[in-house]
């Protein structure tokens, strides 16, 4: 959601190798990597609260119904509603709202969000294996795309900026292919050693997909040769080639390998890393909005009105995204303590529904920016 807002800090470079202009980084070189790992960091806290929780329902109450299911998936809802509730406010507001073309693609790509949900609650939701490994992918199409966004140098110069764009793209791409190489072979051998039995209608579900499941990881293994060879074009296109590329680019580089890493060490770490990594988008885009906010020279005050004052300040940001998780955390407390199982309230707010408003965010979340 991070279009919504279009001024930047100006930063000098503490040593850049392409001289172009200068800096209109919002993070220096230096700070790119603290303030991925501070976003884990702010990640962890909540999980360990809950943890907490869980364990205290287990172990004491020793109750079958329990307030905290699964402690990262909790925390990722949790801040995740807040999320989605907070861009979908900041987009409908937005200027490029106030254009016909914002509402067609608005539309167009709430429309294609909901048909995607549609299908993926009519071959088994979460529930099908194959459909949770490709939702995940999707949600890391948009998570690597937001934290280029966030991290990735910028200087005044436009070709360059298309050439390292580009390049960047592609090197999501290639990471995004490598985890389904990873990730799907690696999910049905662990399957194979410990199988599981599905009722009638689902591992019909789960069948009729395993065709189109083999075609995509064949037919992918093409796009990855075309990325490489695009990408070695583009790199000479870069002033200084590979090695000044490396240099600028280095530490959103790294974030990018450290995120792959994590998932990478899920088989070891256990499934909840997952919900890790899309917490720490939710989070990560609080932390950057609130830098940005910062950026502006005179903050809005409450004398502006509520909503500007939400909209042009830190503070007022910080309020409205912590205020509506809050919100969030007391409607799910009270459906589970006041209202029976299956309310409303708690099937919008379920982890179940969370799957199909993230999908619909992601999808809206791919209209151009400005």
């Amino acid at each position: 959601m991070e279009e919504t807002f279009s001024r930047s800090a100006m930063y000098a470079p503490n040593a850049p190798s392409i001289a172009s202009g200068f800096s209109k980084s919002l993070y220096r070189s230096d700070e790119v990597v603290a303030d991925y790992f501070k976003v884990l960091k702010w990640c962890f806290i909540p999980i360990l609260g809950l943890t907490a929780v869980w364990l205290f329902e287990i172990y004491v109450l020793q109750s079958p119904r329990r307030f905290v299911p699964n402690p990262a998936e909790f925390a990722s809802r949790v801040f995740g509603f807040s999320h989605f509730l907070v861009g979908l406010m900041f987009i409908i507001s937005s200027r490029k709202m106030r254009r016909p073309q914002g509402w067609v693609w608005f539309m167009g790509l709430l429309g294609i969000g909901i048909l995607i949900s549609v299908f993926f609650y009519n071959f088994g939701g979460r529930a099908n294996p194959i459909l949770v490994i490709f939702y995940f992918l999707y949600f890391m199409v948009h998570g690597f795309r937001d934290v280029v966004f966030f991290y990735k140098p910028r200087t005044r110069d436009l070709e360059l900026e298309r050439t390292r764009s580009l390049i960047l793209c592609l090197i999501q791409v290639c990471l995004l292919l490598g985890l389904m190489y990873v990730l799907v072979p690696a999910y049905f051998f662990y399957r194979s050693l410990k199988p599981k039995t599905y009722w009638p209608e689902l591992q019909n579900q789960i069948d009729a997909l395993m065709p189109y499941l083999r075609a995509v990881l064949s037919w992918s293994w093409l796009l990855a040769p075309i990325c490489i060879v695009v990408m070695s074009r583009q790199l000479r296109k870069f002033p200084g080639g590979l090695g000044a590329f490396y240099k600028d680019n280095k530490p959103i580089l790294l974030v990018l390998f450290y995120s792959v890493l994590i998932i990478l060490l899920s088989p070891l770490i256990g499934a909840w890393i997952y919900n890790l990594l899309i917490l720490s988008h939710f989070v990560g885009w609080y932390f950057y909005f609130s830098r940005r906010l910062g950026t502006i020279p005179k903050q809005s005050s409450r004398d502006d009105g509520l909503w500007k004052w939400f909209r042009g300040s830190t503070a007022g940001f910080q309020l409205l995204h912590l205020g509506a998780a809050a919100a969030i955390f007391i409607i799910i407390l009270i459906n589970y303590f006041f209202l029976p199982d299956r309310s409303i309230i708690g099937t919008l707010f379920s982890a179940n529904a969370f799957y199909y408003w993230t999908v619909i965010h992601v999808t809206i979340s791919f209209a151009p920016r400005g």
